[in-house]
């Protein structure tokens, strides 16, 4: 089974697994729309970029299936997002990042993709890892001479350069959920319910700064936007800035999805990495209607 047919999953009940397989794969791109609305035109990765993340889902993903309950959160390319992918172990999550080296082992990894993953990885407890992929001309790539830095995980911490070998260090002390990880449920959640009612999804991001979160196309054929929040408390509040969102996308049609997240054992108290959860979708509202 390769990197990318692990992610398929049929769409289930409300009771989920926090952690495990989320969503069916369909490669969506994302673009932040919200400046301009009418082009629902994704930023396509280079295909350097693309070859070197198949190469690293591929040769993590064979590592992975070897451990118990070590599973990917996030494995397709969306943008805007801190990582490239992340997966979960134990109570651990691992964000990784594609550092591509040329023969001279000089990095091409931006600085800036190197801060917000370790803002990210401060934030959310993350462990921020880098997958290091040697390219003998990256101005002129050929497959033929792109290869992983090792063999074995190839993963190494992005601040200190140490290796990391997930299953020496992964943590099996609870971990209460970030806020990104019950974002990232709430979209997977909703993308389920999506792609039950074959409407297609045009784009997508978890970036929890960045809104709306979904575009979609509906039964008509119109491409709207769909504002995600979720709450562990009894009301899902929509974001203050609402009526800035609406005037961002105003030319197409938009929906708001509630989520609320709980745990299934009430005497939990706190939702955990691994943890069983209940989910509780509000539907879907109408909140603007393209003029």
């Amino acid at each position: 089974m390769n990197f990318f047919d692990k992610l398929l999953n049929p769409f289930g009940d409300n009771n989920e697994k926090v952690g495990g397989d989320r969503h069916q794969n369909i490669n969506r791109e994302y673009k932040d729309l919200s400046k301009d609305s009418q082009k629902v035109t994704p930023i396509t990765p280079s295909d350097l970029l693309l070859y070197c993340r198949n190469i690293a889902g591929n040769q993590i993903q064979t590592h992975m299936l070897i451990l118990n309950n070590c599973k990917w959160i996030r494995a397709e390319y969306t943008y805007p997002a801190f990582d490239s992918m992340n997966f979960i172990y134990k109570s651990s999550i691992f964000s990784i990042i594609i550092d591509i080296l040329d023969e001279e082992g000089v990095s091409y990894l931006p600085e800036d993709f190197i801060k917000r993953q370790l803002y990210a990885a401060r934030t959310y407890n993350l462990i921020p890892c880098k997958f290091p992929v040697v390219v003998k001309d990256p101005q002129e790539p050929k497959a033929e001479e792109v290869h992983p830095l090792h063999e074995g995980w190839n993963l190494y911490h992005t601040e200190t350069n140490e290796e990391i070998i997930p299953e020496q260090i992964a943590s099996s002390e609870p971990a209460e959920l970030s806020q990104w990880e019950l974002h990232n449920l709430a979209l997977n959640f909703i993308m389920k319910v999506l792609n039950a009612k074959n409407i297609r999804i045009l784009s997508w991001q978890d970036t929890l700064e960045v809104d709306p979160q979904i575009w979609f196309l509906d039964k008509k054929g119109n491409k709207c936007w769909l504002l995600v929040r979720c709450s562990t408390e009894a009301e899902v509040k929509k974001p203050e800035k609402m009526n800035e969102i609406i005037r961002r996308c105003f030319k197409n049609n938009g929906y708001f999805g509630g989520i609320i997240i709980e745990p299934k054992n009430k005497d939990a108290g706190t939702i955990c990495r691994g943890g069983d959860v209940k989910i509780t979708f509000q539907g879907f509202e109408k909140i603007h209607t393209a003029m």
